[in-house]
């Protein structure tokens, strides 16, 4: 009798240690690619609304090749976001080397609706009033990975995507391997009326 017991104990620890683990959401991976419009740029995500995020790397119109970036900026929203008290959101940037660098803290009042619902950085940022970036520049010469992701202020991150900007070399591959065009023209800023604000609404809960 004992020792259909164990068979059957035996048999039960088998059949639980073979159960399927729940699914992990894959990483987004995105790898920058030339923007073939405006300003001379490798770009991942886009428009923000519809993409979630946009990354980008600039250099001067005129440059031969794609060795000697200018500047970084990108954006992330964070319309998942949630908290029954004030808070704040800023995007933050992983790089390769486990460097990090964060983008403007934008407030979020309490509760499901945000005035604003994303968070912008990028390198010099420290010149307006923003984060510093010390050594941004350089990592992104070198290339590689970086990851963006929103931050709260708990340390919390969430829509994360890693974003492969490539080596220098695969970037003048790419630059190489484009099609002629016309010089390329600094876009100018057109400003535009938008809509009167809404009236203030009390506070909503969360779902």
């Amino acid at each position: 009798m004992r020792l259909l017991l164990f068979a059957v104990t035996a048999l039960a620890l088998s059949s639980c240690s073979t159960l399927p683990e729940p699914a992990v959401e894959p990483v987004r991976l995105e790898t920058v690619r030339i923007d073939p419009e405006g300003d001379l740029s490798l770009t991942a995500g886009g428009y923000v609304d519809v993409e979630g995020f946009a990354f980008d790397i600039w250099f001067e119109n005129d440059a031969t090749d794609l060795s000697t970036p200018k500047s970084v900026t990108w954006s992330i929203i964070f319309n998942n976001y949630c908290r029954d008290r004030d808070s704040w959101i800023q995007s933050v940037v992983l790089g390769p080397e486990g460097q990090v660098w964060r983008g403007y803290r934008t407030f979020v009042p309490a509760g499901p609706d945000h005035p604003q619902n994303w968070s912008s950085g990028g390198s010099g940022a420290d010149e307006y009033g923003g984060p510093a970036t010390p050594g941004l520049m350089e990592a992104i010469v070198r290339g590689g990975r970086f990851t963006l992701a929103a931050e709260d202020d708990t340390g919390q991150r969430w829509n994360a995507v890693v974003i492969d900007t490539l080596t220098p070399d695969a970037r003048n591959r790419l630059f190489a391997a484009q099609a002629p065009s016309a010089p390329r023209q600094t876009e100018m800023l057109v400003m535009v009326d938008g809509k009167p604000p809404a009236a203030t609404q009390a506070p909503r809960s969360c779902p």
